[in-house]
């Protein structure tokens, strides 16, 4: 998906995937959301819609403030990557 911020064209197929959020609707899954970086920094929300939610839709855009990364999963290279980044901190 393609998405245009501040005159910049975004392309969600190169940017970096940071984490995602399985989203479900009475207990049945309706899509993701992922948190993306593209090369200049800019942080993205990317969600994929399998159409099960009328509320929850594709979309490709830059959050207004900071991002809430609570219930959002990662893997051990991701967890590095955005503590590398300044964008989390583990905490042992």
């Amino acid at each position: 998906m393609k998405t245009t911020i501040n005159g910049k064209r975004y392309d969600s197929k190169k940017c970096e995937e940071l984490a995602e959020l399985d989203h479900y609707n009475n207990g049945n899954y309706s899509g993701t959301t992922y948190i993306e970086r593209a090369s200049d920094g800019q942080l993205l929300l990317h969600t994929i819609s399998n159409g099960q939610d009328s509320y929850l839709t594709d979309a490709f855009y830059a959050p207004e403030g900071p991002i809430n990364w609570e219930g959002y999963e990662m893997n051990e290279d991701q967890e590095k990557r955005c503590a590398e980044l300044g964008l989390i901190e583990i905490v042992a």
